[in-house]
């Protein structure tokens, strides 16, 4: 995957939003789009070492390009940037899966769950509440720690039904549960891309299995 031109079609792109230059730019984007496929099947393959992931293909995994601008205040057709979520059930699953996000300034690798269901959501509260100590051992997990951060997406105070003194209760704050760590540019430019990639997602590994034992 020549992921200096992907980025350099995405920065073009935020700049000329809109149909014409991309008809224009079409050849580009389609060369792009056959390259962000094969770069999803090799990450499945390469993710099924440490977290098996069934069928999977490429569609499974990959996002269209064009913004669903229905019920947007912001009407730019398209995208600004590229997303492949590997995840057992495809990109519309509920479970926690491996997210690796091209975007120029904000490349980023994330894994977890974003937004769960309100049921999964209660769920993974729950558990984390009974048994701190084990969602605990994950977070202060020297690979996870020195790697990943959680996204600040959380309440104000504690969920309905938790006491607002539990000792642990900036764990269950969260609304999602989505590890990440960003990159530059050039890290993801890098001839070393896929293999940098995939080593940081096997430290992710166990924190999705944790909440996939939770949600199934």
């Amino acid at each position: 995957m020549n992921v200096s031109r992907v980025l350099d079609f995405l920065s073009q792109l935020k700049c000329n939003n809109n149909r014409d230059w991309f008809a224009a730019h079409k050849d580009t984007y389609l060369q792009i789009n056959k390259e962000t496929a094969e770069f999803a099947d090799n990450m499945i393959l390469n993710i099924s070492q440490f977290d098996p992931m069934g069928n999977l293909t490429a569609k499974d995994c990959t996002y269209r390009i064009y913004r669903d601008t229905r019920f947007s205040a912001d009407k730019s057709p398209f995208k600004t940037h590229i997303g492949v979520y590997v995840c057992r059930g495809g990109k519309n699953s509920e479970l926690a899966g491996y997210y690796i996000h091209f975007e120029p300034g904000n490349c980023m690798v994330a894994g977890g769950v974003w937004c769960p269901q309100k049921e999964n959501l209660e769920y993974i509260r729950r558990f984390i509440y009974n048994d701190p100590q084990s969602y605990l051992s994950i977070l202060n997990h020297k690979d996870f720690k020195g790697n990943f951060q959680l996204m600040d997406d959380k309440l104000k105070t504690a969920p309905k039904g938790y006491p607002k003194d539990f000792e642990h209760i900036d764990l269950i704050r969260y609304k999602s549960f989505v590890p990440f760590k960003n990159f530059s540019d050039e890290d993801f430019c890098a001839d070393d891309f896929e293999d940098n990639i995939t080593r940081h997602l096997k430290m992710m590994q166990p924190y999705n299995a944790y909440l996939n034992e939770i949600i199934e």
